[in-house]
């Protein structure tokens, strides 16, 4: 909650009342504490009762407004665990506030990862992402299997669509198709860019821009993270809705009100809190940490 709101619940509440400026400086306080413990302190996993076959990468950014700068691009990290099945049984959540060139989350998400390697060792790591290259930079060097998110790969099959059917019940008929071609066919990503590629040349479509070449670039660049077919049998995920989510419960519920503006120290202090929050048991095993270790 925000601070006027904090004030206003702790007196409804608990009867207790406390000034506004009090309120952001325990939130100081915990958030120096949280900064300097991250690296130095560990958390258990829960009891899962089942046992862990893949454990899913993800990294996103949405934006928060930033004071003097406007919206700026925050980062986010899931690491998902599964089992056998393919029931997510565990997430842990990580965010960073606004930088240039992502080096501070890479880094605190990369110990975060190592972390699990390290008590997981014979797990299948998954990187499950969008297209962007900076996704792909990052999770090729934790992850034993790279995964486009299936979702974000039809949104390029449906900008196609809009250009080649103009009559609406074809064009919907051709994305259903094409969509459970892409999801169930071995070999269904290389059949739709060839598909694609034969509508743009014989077309003479070579606009970089145009949804057609759009799509057919998109297939081209990320065909090898598209086996859809193989990742569902052997009970990957392949959407990145997790991260997704993480970027509207993480960030955007609580940095996006209206008439926010934030500075990144804030910013990170309260991402770190939320993130210890919303990773199942680690909030109060860091107040356990605090009681036994001291400030």
């Amino acid at each position: 909650m925000a601070g006027g709101q904090t004030r206003e619940d702790l007196l409804q509440h608990h009867g207790v009342k406390v000034s506004k400026k009090l309120i952001q400086a325990v939130n100081e306080r915990v958030g120096d504490v949280l900064a300097e413990k991250e690296q130095k302190w560990s958390y258990e996993i829960p009891g899962l009762g089942s046992e862990v076959a893949a454990i899913g990468l993800s990294r996103d950014g949405t934006t928060s407004p930033i004071k003097g700068e406007g919206y700026k691009e925050t980062m986010t990290g899931t690491i998902s665990l599964y089992n056998q099945k393919g029931k997510r049984l565990h997430t842990i959540y990580t965010g960073c506030s606004p930088e240039h060139g992502k080096a501070t989350f890479d880094y605190v998400f990369g110990q975060e990862i190592e972390r699990i390697q390290s008590r997981y060792p014979d797990a299948t790591y998954v990187g499950i992402a969008d297209g962007e290259k900076g996704n792909w930079a990052f999770l090729s060097g934790y992850t034993d299997v790279q995964i486009i998110d299936f979702w974000h790969a039809t949104e390029y099959l449906a900008g196609y669509a809009r250009c080649v059917y103009e009559d609406q019940p074809e064009r919907e008929e051709w994305l259903e198709d094409s969509c459970s071609v892409l999801k169930n066919e071995r070999g269904g990503a290389a059949k739709l860019l060839k598909e694609m590629k034969e509508y743009a040349s014989s077309h003479f479509i070579a606009d970089k821009e145009h949804p057609v070449i759009r799509a057919v670039t998109y297939f081209t660049n990320h065909k090898s993270k598209m086996n859809y077919w193989k990742y569902q049998k052997d009970n990957f995920p392949i959407g990145s809705g997790v991260v997704e989510a993480a970027c509207k419960t993480l960030v955007k519920q609580r940095f996006c009100r209206s008439g926010s503006r934030w500075i990144r120290d804030t910013l990170d202090n309260i991402l770190l809190a939320r993130s210890l929050i919303l990773t199942k048991e680690r909030w109060p095993q860091f107040w356990n940490k605090v009681d036994r270790y001291g400030f």
